[in-house]
């Protein structure tokens, strides 16, 4: 009999509507290695507590969990709630011989709970360092007294996990700093925990290039240097000093920005734009569907990432890395990224601090300027190293992990 894994996550979208394909690429791979996959996520919609739905081969349970707008308590509590749900009704589902949870600390700690309930082995993934996230960020004081609380939960995360994969390097590190390694005093054995980034379907990136190009007469003008920028525009994006570069670069027509995305900042820099006349700049949809996002990135002339200094202290898993590493094209990114910085070891491109909009400027200048054969070499450079963050790489590696289990 097959042996049967429960990948949970709050955020995971079900195929035709995914953002971050990873959960569904890697069941993809579990099942095609003789495993029984179900992957649980919340929903908003629908009156029924859980709602079961088959999608071609893919099983997933929707979690009815409460609305919320914005990145505030409301977010948490629905986040607490989902876990709470799933964990109040484990008996209803079949039982799993392995959780994979993507883990909210403390938020979801509910589900650690519940493998543990129902014997099974447990798999903490982390994406982001919650909550030492909201501490970099300054959104609380490490000194909090609900901080100290949240910290110890989290530790119980991986004390309780077979194994522990992060998707951003830096954290080995921190768990020592934590003192939560065995060899600082605490429980981890790091032969436990591994380092899996996120990643990219090269195939399924290709064919998109093909199937889903698009009538964009900006994208399709052969003549512009084209800059795009495809992501959130919240606090942690710092999208301002990118509109702000590009309008120092106002003086070269053949300059052109193009930001994808959502979030609390774009209608502010929206109008920043049009208060300042920077006409180099356009804001696209706000929204694509991913299978259109492999096209818009392959145009490009350089693609980037952009961030709040203090964000990649611990690395960068941020999903539109890899879409630009399949594109093929330059990147640039405003941060110092501490560990696995893919981008600088590789000479893909630029990463490093830019604090200011001159900055900014110059490297894009910089970037865009070298002579061809050096523009074209480094191109190919981006896509080469892209392969070592497909999806079928990946899910072997974390197939390896579960069969040690």
């Amino acid at each position: 009999m097959s042996k049967t894994i429960w990948i949970v996550n709050y955020y995971t979208s079900p195929p035709s509507m995914l953002s971050n394909p990873r959960y569904v690429k890697l069941a993809y791979h579990f099942m095609k290695a003789g495993y029984k996959v179900i992957t649980f996520n919340h929903t908003f919609e629908g009156e029924d507590t859980f709602r079961r739905v088959q999608y071609g081969e893919f099983d997933f349970v929707h979690v009815k969990s409460p609305f919320y707008e914005g990145n505030g308590i409301k977010r948490m509590y629905s986040i607490w709630r989902f876990a709470r749900t799933l964990y109040s009704n484990r008996t209803k589902f079949e039982k799993p011989d392995i959780v994979l949870q993507n883990i909210h600390p403390p938020f979801d700690y509910p589900i650690v709970k519940m493998s543990k309930k129902l014997g099974a082995k447990y798999i903490a993934e982390a994406w982001d360092l919650w909550p030492e996230d909201f501490v970099v960020f300054g959104l609380v004081s490490r000194n909090n007294p609900a901080m100290k609380i949240a910290y110890q939960i989290e530790k119980k995360y991986y004390y309780a996990a077979d194994e522990i994969i992060f998707t951003f390097k830096g954290a080995f590190d921190y768990l020592k700093r934590k003192r939560w390694t065995i060899e600082t005093g605490g429980k981890i054995d790091m032969k436990h925990v591994h380092y899996i980034n996120n990643g990219v379907d090269l195939e399924q990136f290709d064919k998109d290039v093909i199937e889903h190009s698009r009538k964009d007469a900006d994208l399709n003008d052969p003549n512009i240097c084209k800059i795009i920028y495809l992501g959130s525009i919240n606090l942690a994006n710092n999208v301002q000093t990118l509109v702000d570069a590009a309008k120092l670069l106002l003086d070269n027509p053949k300059y052109c920005f193009y930001l994808y995305g959502d979030g609390a900042y774009r209608e502010s820099l929206m109008q920043k734009v049009k208060e300042e006349n920077i006409f180099n700049v356009v804001f696209k949809e706000k929204r694509i569907p991913l299978e259109e996002c492999a096209w818009v990135v392959s145009q490009a002339t350089i693609n980037v990432m952009n961030y709040a200094q203090g964000f990649g202290h611990m690395g960068v898993s941020s999903g539109k890395m890899f879409q630009y590493l399949a594109a093929g094209k330059p990147i640039i990114c405003n941060i110092d990224i501490k560990y696995d910085d893919v981008i600088t070891e590789n000479h893909l491109g630029i990463a490093r601090s830019l604090l200011t909009a001159e900055e900014f400027s110059s490297e894009i200048r910089k970037l865009a300027e070298q002579p061809k054969e050096e523009y074209d070499a480094m191109c190919s450079r981006v896509r080469e190293v892209a392969k070592q963050f497909d999806y079928k790489v990946l899910a072997e590696k974390e197939l390896n992990i579960i069969k040690s289990l």
